[in-house]
């Protein structure tokens, strides 16, 4: 097989499937696992795939400026937002970072529940203003206009001195191999820290993220406790996150 027909193979495996495996490429084809690596190495230099150990995943979806991805699959993400706020429950203390389906989600949120929510995300903290029983905690930084967020050493800093019972976590991929990820290194570092001081994560992703990859990793899915999902998720993805003890919550 050319290497052309081969490369063609790959994209339209991950396009379907979301990941490929080098040693499954030297079966299918009877090539060296130097070649496999090789096509994989080529594909991930084009742009097209991101290399993982053993093999590569799909890129995860061009992070858009937040005021375009709130108007992107918002049915998805409210059907996501109702299923997702099942999980919170009266009295916790909660992150939530920023993104377009946590603002879907913070919008959610039962105006009669007590909380406790430190966000560093302007849309999430406009959508609980207004909430009587909510104790809203803003984290200052640098604003930056297009994740609306603020990040940087001084969010940092004070997520350090915070604990939370649960983080709401954004990710512009997720994927079983490399884990919840994002597109900007900033934006990566502060889910991070949250991350670190919350005893259990929720990550509610729309489709198009599941079995995808940006280039900063935040967690690897061994951290992660539940995973909120449209319907319309592939089971044969969602098995595979099953299987790392992820507990899925198909939002209908």
């Amino acid at each position: 097989m050319l290497t052309e027909d081969r490369h063609n193979f790959i994209r339209q495996v991950l396009a379907t499937k979301g990941q490929i495996l080098a040693v499954d490429l030297v079966a299918q084809f009877g090539v060296s696992e130097d070649t496999a690596r090789r096509d994989l190495r080529e594909l991930t230099k084009a742009g097209q795939c991101q290399r993982v150990y053993g093999g590569a995943v799909a890129i995860a979806p061009h992070s858009s400026p937040l005021a375009i991805r709130n108007m992107v699959m918002s049915e998805e993400k409210r059907r996501i937002a109702k299923c997702a706020i099942t999980l919170i429950k009266p009295g916790q203390s909660l992150f939530i970072d920023g993104g377009s389906t946590n603002t879907t989600i913070a919008q959610a949120i039962p105006r009669n529940m007590p909380l406790t929510v430190t966000t560093n995300a302007l849309g999430v903290a406009n959508a609980l203003s207004a909430h009587t029983y909510i104790k809203l905690v803003l984290l200052g930084g640098v604003y930056d206009q297009a994740l609306g967020t603020c990040v940087g050493t001084d969010a940092q800093r004070r997520i350090k001195q915070l604990n939370a019972d649960l983080l709401l976590l954004g990710s512009c991929g997720i994927a079983t191999k490399s884990g919840v990820s994002a597109f900007d290194e900033a934006e990566a570092e502060i889910k991070r820290a949250m991350a670190e001081r919350a005893s259990t994560i929720i990550v509610a992703a729309t489709n198009d993220k599941l079995e995808t990859t940006a280039p900063f990793q935040i967690v690897p899915c061994r951290s992660i406790t539940h995973l909120v999902v449209d319907q319309r998720a592939s089971a044969g993805t969602l098995a595979k996150f099953r299987k790392l003890g992820i507990k899925i919550h198909i939002a209908h």
